[in-house]
């Protein structure tokens, strides 16, 4: 009979490991530490304790082999933390990490105990033994701690019975302290925290579960999601940011698990897989919003995607013929659909799929008029290819001969099923053949294409070689660099300033190319409450852009869904209408396009408050669609909400996520306003709301001003005279910039004074159209 008992901390056959018990001493050298360690070398087993399966220790523990804690001040309050077994620790160089910082040299207070180190935001205490190290932030509140390899409550006068293996059982099987294994072929690095009982978690990159990570497992490894409902997604990121005051970047690309108080209620216990070392930075910040730049000054700022971007993208899997595309670009002027982007898909080659990064001739004979003709109605061409090479492609040939393809250890070409013949896959280690294919792309962009959609990127083999060696790392650092490929090449065409990629995959660092959507959703309306809470997920793992296919990508939306969904994609930082067709409005309905037009022009009119709120965040690296609880922090009840958000600095949007049309929706303290409607609400309260198919929840937070822009069909023609100012009142002056895409700037601000709004409005080539509503 199977038994059913919680796993161990590992969840496999238990190994022997070396815990970090003691410090040997300490060495101090400007903004470096190291702390020599001595460790205790253990043999779990598992054992029956009165019908239950636990793991245990019954033997001693042994001295293990030495390990070195290497501590860099980085600053006042990022601090990076390496462990390796031995005397010497690696400086691991990978391409997650492009800050540098000259570090600050801590106050170094040895004392009986330890050691205290102190700088002008932290003060660090490592306890000797049994080791543990804790960070305090300057009002001594506890921000961060290590678990220590003994147990306070446990440890009894040695007269009492006081065995080893009960202080094993009651702990260390579901929360290892600070070691390592190293046994046979098996390696791993680990380490857990205290979880307090009122701390919450968020990040972890792109997850369609809860946004509130703890009492979760979260497994960091890249996979193709087959959906949006799934524990799998195509964007994870070993980032998280704790309601403590503290954000953890696992600097590594190996395989990694995390525990997030699933197994050991009161730890956040980390698991990296295939190495001995730990490479962390710990950043300290008192709010959520403090750490995220943090976080970003090492792994890289958000690029600022073009503006045209931010309009309507319109595809389908797949518009296949020259003809059809410009019919569909017809259409979208003549229904006045405002729309920006045409998006082809896999069907451009010869062969549907086998990407051969060219136009098929007998599907598009003119592809470089086709595109002058479409940009001349302000349409931009977007492409789909993948780094996936059919083995009876012209290409795969060319690409096996010059080396560029991961191999086996035979070298020969790693060749797995496609979707068509089998495939093998580009080399994005190799700087030749990144080159090379750049060389295909830039070929694209002289016939005018636009952008370039990176698809797939999640499912690069740990088992292949690369050019940069065999690594187990390189599955989820494939995206990083598949991306930055061509992204990079796409910005030397284009410039700085008119550079983007539609990418489905993502690591850490890929904030720096963006944009990421959520890849396969199903057409239902489960799914819209999970594209939602990926959108938050992510944006709290430093990447302020993202996007969903409007319906989703598989099956077909009832007209209902369609129009839902869409109404929460406007309020993206990105939009597109996209998967198997029909996706264009006009096919589900006269009133689901008239209610999708409503909403695709109420978006082009908010063009300069959306493109502001962007050039912010890349800026603040805060995401443009932001949960509640990275605005109110000292709001308890805005630490689970995941099912509305705030749209910039300005606009609260909770989306109708079924098919009832109601909803609850909380507003946090202060004063809002209906959007709709225009009625002033006081907030710290929950309300609820009944909302007709062409309604939507939407809450302006009083004292905002929002600019508004006059209808467009493009945002080629998008104007800024007249403006329209929509003034909020609040308890106190408002002001807003609006900045244009010439990076010239409009400062408008509302002045309360003797009862009466003042609003002026400077640096507008034009009239300026103000409304106030509410009184002063």
């Amino acid at each position: 009979m199977p038994t059913y008992e919680l796993p161990t901390f590992l969840n496999e056959p238990p190994a022997p490991v070396e815990l970090v018990s003691k410090l040997a001493r300490v060495e101090h050298d400007g903004a470096r530490i190291l702390l020599r360690c001595y460790t205790l070398r253990y043999t779990p087993v598992i054992a029956n304790y009165y019908g239950t399966n636990v793991e245990t220790i019954f033997e001693a523990p042994t001295a293990g082999m030495p390990a070195t804690i290497w501590l860099d001040f980085c600053t006042d309050s990022i601090i990076r933390i390496r462990y390796a077994r031995g005397e010497a620790v690696t400086d691991a160089q990978t391409p997650m990490i492009v800050g540098s910082f000259d570090g600050i040299s801590p106050d170094v207070q040895p004392h009986d105990q330890g050691v205290t180190l102190r700088t002008a935001r932290l003060r660090l205490e490592v306890i000797g033994e049994p080791f543990q190290i804790s960070i305090y932030d300057l009002a001594d509140k506890l921000i961060w701690q290590t678990k220590a390899i003994d147990i306070e409550g446990l440890r009894r006068p040695e007269f009492q019975w006081n065995p080893q293996e009960q202080r094993w059982i009651f702990l260390h099987r579901y929360a290892y302290p600070l070691g390592s294994i190293d046994h046979g072929d098996r390696q791993q690095a680990f380490f857990s925290l205290d979880l307090c009982h009122d701390e919450h978690i968020y990040g972890f990159g792109e997850s369609y579960g809860r946004l509130d990570k703890r009492e979760t497992y979260q497994t960091l490894w890249n996979q193709e999601g087959f959906g949006n409902a799934s524990p799998a997604s195509y964007k994870r990121i070993p980032f998280y940011m704790s309601t403590r005051g503290y954000g953890l970047f696992i600097h590594s690309g190996n395989a990694i698990r995390c525990r997030v108080g699933d197994l050991e209620h009161t730890a956040l216990s980390t698991i990296v897989d295939d190495m001995t070392a730990l490479d962390l930075y710990f950043i300290y910040g008192e709010t959520l919003k403090d750490i995220l730049p943090q976080y970003t000054a090492i792994t890289g700022k958000p690029a600022l995607p073009p503006l045209w971007s931010f309009g309507l993208w319109m595809g389908r899997i797949s518009y296949n013929r020259q003809t059809q595309v410009e019919a569909i670009a017809a259409q979208l002027r003549e229904h006045a659909i405002p729309c920006d982007v045409i998006h082809i898909d896999t069907d451009w080659y010869k062969n549907d799929w086998e990407c051969d990064l060219e136009f098929c001739s007998d599907k598009f004979p003119d592809p470089g008029g086709m595109m002058a003709r479409l940009r001349a109605q302000g349409f931009r061409v977007c492409l789909w290819q993948w780094p996936n090479i059919v083995i009876t492609s012209a290409m795969f040939a060319e690409a096996r001969a010059g080396g560029y393809l991961a191999t086996r250890a035979n070298g020969q070409p790693y060749l797995f099923p496609g979707f068509q013949p089998d495939a093998g896959f580009i080399d994005y280690s190799n700087p030749a053949a990144v080159e090379w294919i750049k060389d295909k792309f830039r070929k694209l962009f002289d016939l005018g294409v636009a952008a370039i959609k990176v698809d797939f990127g999640e499912g690069a083999p740990p088992d292949a070689r690369y050019h940069n060696g065999q690594s187990a790392a390189m599955h989820n650092l494939y995206p990083l660099l598949y991306g930055g490929a061509i992204f990079d090449v796409t910005k030397e065409r284009y410039g700085e300033d008119n550079t983007l990629i539609w990418a489905r995959s993502a690591w850490a660092g890929s904030q720096r190319y963006p944009i990421h959507w959520s890849g396969d959703g199903v057409a239902r309306y489960e799914d819209l409450a999970c594209v939602l809470r990926a959108m938050l997920s992510f944006g709290m793992s430093g990447f302020p852009f993202y996007s969903h296919d409007i319906g989703g990508f598989s099956g077909l939306p009832s007209p209902d869904l369609y129009v839902r969904w869409a109404q929460l994609a406007f309020f993206g930082s990105h939009v597109r209408a996209h998967g198997t067709p029909p996706r264009e409005p006009w096919a589900y309905g006269e009133q689901a396009e008239a209610i999708f037009r409503q909403y695709a022009e109420l978006r082009y009119r908010l063009l300069p408050y959306i493109y502001s709120e962007a050039v912010a965040s890349t800026q603040s690296s805060l995401p443009m669609a932001r949960p509640l609880v990275l605005e109110y922090p000292d709001d308890p009840t805005c630490y689970t909400i995941e099912d509305q958000y705030m749209f910039g600095t300005a606009l609260m949007i909770a989306p109708i996520l079924d098919e009832t049309g109601r909803r609850r929706v909380y507003l946090p303290q202060g004063d809002w306003y209906d959007y709709r409607t225009k009625a002033k609400l006081a907030g710290g309260r929950w309300i609820s709301v009944q909302c007709a198919l062409d309604e939507m929840p939407i809450y302006v937070r009083a004292g905002s001003i929002i600019p508004y822009a006059p209808l467009a069909q493009t945002t080629d023609a998008l104007s800024y005279d007249p403006l329209r100012v929509e003034v909020y009142v609040g308890d106190s002056d408002g002001e807003y910039t609006v900045t244009r895409a010439d990076k010239s700037r409009i400062d408008i601000r509302a002045r309360l004074r003797d009862a009466r709004i003042v609003v002026t409005a400077d640096g507008t080539p034009g009239a300026v159209d103000v409304q106030v509503y509410g009184e002063a």
